[in-house]
C-alpha cells in the first residue's frame, strides 16, 4: 500500500509540475518556489513528466503541409524526400524556381570532395544551377549526363550554361558529352562510342556518385522536349506510344512497369542503361508539375529514384495514386 501511495504522490507531483510549466507558462524559478522544491528537481520532474506521458503534445497542422506530405512520401516510396512550399496557384515557373532553391540547398549536405555529378539539362535542372550555394570542394568532377536535345529549341549552348553554372559554384572540372540525345541509328551511335574521347567520359559516367535530373513525359498541356516531334520524328512518336513508353530519365525511356528494355529509342539514345542507372548511389530527382505524376510514380516505384524534391501540388497529386 505504501508503494501505490507513493506512486499516486509521484504522479501527482509529476502533474503539478508539468501544469504549471507547459499549461501555466511559469519558469522553472517561479515552478520551484510554488512547490518549495529546487530548481534542479524541477528539471528533472519536467523530464520525467515528458518520458512517461504525464504531458502529452499534439500538434495541429494544416492539411497537406510541406512537412506532412513529405513524411507520407517517404513512407509511401521509401525514398529521401524534401517538398518545397508552394502555393497551389503558383505557376510552372515559380515551382520549378522553388524546387530548385530546395535541391540546390539540399545538394550542398550530399556532396563531398572527389565526388562525381552527372547532371541532366532541363528546366527544372537549370532553375536549380541558378541557384546553387557555393562551395569548393577539391577533386569534384561534373559531367554532362547524356547528350543534348536541340540547341534550337532551347537556346544556344542551353546544356553548357547548365554545366558552366555547377563548375563554377564548385570550383570543378566539366567533362562535356559532345552527342545529341537520340541518334538517327544505333549504327551510328555505336561508331561515336568508339571515338576515344567520347569512351572516356562513358567510363566516368559508370563511376559516377551521383546523378541530378527529372523524368519527362508524353502526357499535359506541356510535355517534356524529348516527346516533341522537335527532336523525334512522328514515326519515333508513334513508336513510343505502341511500345507503351510512359516517361524518360536523362534519355532513357520507360514503361509503366519500370522495364526499358526493348525500347526501339533506347537503342539509339545516349541515356544509361538500368544497370548503369541503378549503379549511381545517389539518384537525384527534381520534379516540379503534377503532370508528370505518372511518369515519377513509376521512376518511384522502380527504384529509380533515392532522393526527390518536388512542389507541394505535385506531391499531393503523387500520395493520391
Amino acid at each position: 500500500m505504501t508503494n501505490k501511495a507513493d506512486n499516486e504522490m509521484s504522479h501527482d507531483r509529476l502533474a503539478d509540475v508539468a501544469e504549471l510549466y507547459w499549461i501555466q507558462g511559469l519558469r522553472i524559478e517561479r515552478v520551484a518556489r510554488e512547490l518549495c522544491i529546487s530548481r534542479s528537481t524541477v528539471s528533472r520532474l519536467i523530464a520525467r513528466a515528458r518520458k512517461e506521458h504525464v504531458i502529452e503534445f499534439v500538434v495541429h497542422r494544416t492539411k497537406n503541409s510541406a512537412l506532412e506530405l513529405e513524411n507520407r512520401l517517404i513512407q509511401k516510396y521509401h525514398v529521401r524526400v524534401l517538398v518545397a512550399d508552394t502555393s497551389d496557384n503558383a505557376d510552372n515557373t515559380l515551382k520549378r524556381m522553388a524546387v530548385g532553391k530546395c535541391a540546390a540547398i539540399w545538394l550542398n549536405t550530399l556532396v563531398h570532395s572527389n565526388t562525381t555529378i552527372g547532371v541532366a539539362w532541363g528546366r527544372t535542372i537549370e532553375a536549380m544551377s541558378l541557384q546553387l550555394q557555393q562551395r569548393h570542394l577539391p577533386g569534384m568532377r561534373i559531367l554532362q549526363l547524356h547528350g543534348f536535345g536541340n540547341s534550337q529549341t532551347f537556346g544556344e549552348n542551353y546544356a553548357t550554361q547548365i554545366l558552366s553554372r555547377f563548375h563554377k559554384n564548385f570550383d570543378a572540372s566539366v567533362r562535356l558529352l559532345p552527342l545529341p540525345a537520340i541518334f538517327d541509328s544505333e549504327n551510328t551511335r555505336n561508331l561515336m562510342y568508339q571515338e576515344s574521347s567520347i569512351r572516356k567520359i562513358l567510363e566516368l559516367r559508370k563511376h559516377m556518385n551521383m546523378m541530378v535530373t527529372s523524368v519527362g513525359t508524353p502526357n499535359g498541356s506541356d510535355p517534356s522536349p524529348l516527346f516533341t516531334p522537335g527532336l523525334l520524328s512522328s514515326k519515333d512518336i508513334k513508336v513510343l506510344h505502341e511500345q507503351k513508353v510512359i516517361g524518360n530519365l536523362a534519355s532513357t525511356f520507360y514503361r509503366a512497369d519500370g522495364s526499358t528494355s526493348d525500347i526501339d529509342l533506347n537503342s539509339r539514345s545516349t541515356g544509361l542503361n538500368h544497370t548503369e542507372l541503378m549503379s549511381v548511389a545517389t539518384r537525384l530527382f527534381l520534379v516540379a508539375s503534377p503532370s508528370k505524376v505518372q511518369a515519377l510514380h513509376v521512376a518511384l516505384r522502380s527504384g529509380f529514384v533515392t532522393h526527390l524534391v518536388v512542389d507541394r501540388q505535385t506531391a499531393a497529386t503523387l500520395l493520391e495514386l
